[in-house]
C-alpha cells in the first residue's frame, strides 16, 4: 500500500489498526509481566498473573484487529474509549503487587516530611478525633471527593462529543499514561496512606447518604499501598483537557474538583505530600503525554508492520 497517499478507494484516510494508546496497552502488559516475572509472588499466583497477562495481551490484538473496519457508531465509540476502561480495570491488580519487591513502605517518611511542611494533614485528622465535625461538614467532603469518579467520564464524554477526535485520543493517551505510570510507582515506592497506616484513623468520617457509598466503595476497593503519588490528583489534573470545552459547565466542575483535592487529605485517603506529589506528576503528563503520543514508534498499518509515520514524527523533532 502506497504510505503516501493512504486513501481508500472511495477517498476516505485509512487509519492504522493499532493507535499508539492501543500500544501503550499492549506495553503496560509486557512492563508488569517482566516485574511479575522476576519480582517476590508465590510461583502459583506469578503463573496466574502472567497467564492473565499473556490473555489481556492476546484478546486486544485479536478484538482490534476484527473490529477494524466496522464504523458503526458503538463499536466506534468502543473502539475509542475502551482504554480508559482497561487502565481501572489494572487497579485492582496493583494491590497484590505493592510488595513485589520492597517489604517496607514510606510513610513514617511521608508523616516527616508533613511534618516539615507545616503538619497540614495531621492538625486536620488530630482535630477530627478530638472534636468530631458535624455529619453535615463530612458529607460535604465526601461529595468532593466522590467527584473524582464522575470527573474522568465527564472529561471523556465532553471530548468525545464536543472536540475533534484527535483531542480525545490525546486525552485518553494521557491518561492511561498517567494511570500506568502510577500503577509502577506504587510497586517502586509503597505507601500504606493514613487511614491504613496511622491508628484510629481507618474508620470512615460519619456522614450522609454520599458518605456511606463512598465507604463502601472504598472498603470494596482500596488497598493499602496506592497513596504516593495521589493518582487521582494526577488523573483530575489531565482532565483539565476538556475544560475549553465544557462551556457553562466550567465553574462548578473547577469548584467541585478543588472540593475533590481537599477531600483527598480531609477523608484521610492521602498525605498532603501525595497530593503535592500527584499535582507535580500529573502536570508534567499534561505536557510530556501529547508529545510522547505523537512520537510513539508503536503505530502499525494493516500488515501490521510498522510504518513511516513514527519516523517522520521523530525527524519533524
Amino acid at each position: 500500500m502506497n504510505r503516501k497517499t493512504d486513501f481508500t478507494r472511495h477517498g476516505r484516510f485509512e487509519e492504522p489498526w493499532l493507535k499508539p494508546v492501543d500500544s501503550l496497552v499492549l506495553v503496560y502488559q509486557l512492563v508488569l509481566s517482566g516485574m511479575i516475572l522476576v519480582g517476590n509472588l508465590d510461583d502459583d499466583l506469578k503463573r496466574k498473573l502472567l497467564a492473565y497477562h499473556a490473555l489481556v495481551f492476546t484478546g486486544v490484538l485479536v478484538i482490534l484487529w476484527n473490529i477494524r473496519n466496522i464504523q458503526n457508531p458503538v463499536f466506534r465509540f468502543f473502539r475509542e474509549g475502551y482504554p480508559m476502561v482497561a487502565m481501572l480495570f489494572f487497579y485492582k491488580e496493583i494491590g497484590l503487587l505493592v510488595h513485589l519487591f520492597f517489604d517496607w513502605t514510606l510513610d513514617d517518611w511521608l508523616l516527616s516530611v508533613d511534618a516539615e511542611m507545616g503538619r497540614i494533614g495531621q492538625s486536620i485528622w488530630n482535630f477530627q478525633q478530638f472534636y468530631p465535625p458535624s455529619r453535615l461538614l463530612n458529607e460535604f467532603f465526601s461529595i468532593g471527593y466522590s467527584f473524582y469518579f464522575f470527573l474522568m467520564p465527564i472529561a471523556a464524554l465532553t471530548l468525545y462529543f464536543q472536540a475533534p477526535l484527535a483531542k480525545f485520543r490525546t486525552f485518553i493517551f494521557s491518561v492511561s499514561f498517567t494511570y500506568y505510570l502510577h500503577y509502577l510507582l506504587f510497586i517502586l515506592l509503597p505507601a500504606e496512606s493514613p487511614r491504613f497506616f496511622m491508628p484510629g484513623l481507618r474508620p470512615s468520617l460519619q456522614g450522609y447518604w454520599v458518605a456511606d457509598l463512598l465507604q463502601s466503595a472504598v472498603e470494596n476497593n482500596a488497598f493499602a499501598g496506592g497513596s504516593f503519588p495521589s493518582s487521582h490528583i494526577a488523573a483530575a489534573i489531565i482532565c483539565f483537557m476538556a475544560f475549553p470545552y465544557l462551556g457553562k459547565a466550567k465553574l462548578p466542575v473547577f469548584l467541585l474538583t478543588l472540593a475533590m483535592f481537599a477531600g483527598t487529605i480531609y477523608g484521610r485517603y492521602h498525605y498532603f505530600v501525595d497530593v503535592l506529589a500527584g499535582f507535580a506528576v500529573g502536570s508534567c503528563c499534561y505536557f510530556l503525554a501529547p508529545w510522547l503520543e505523537k512520537k510513539w514508534p508503536f503505530v502499525f498499518d494493516e500488515e501490521g508492520m510498522v510504518h513511516e509515520r513514527a519516523r517522520e514524527a521523530f525527524d519533524r523533532s
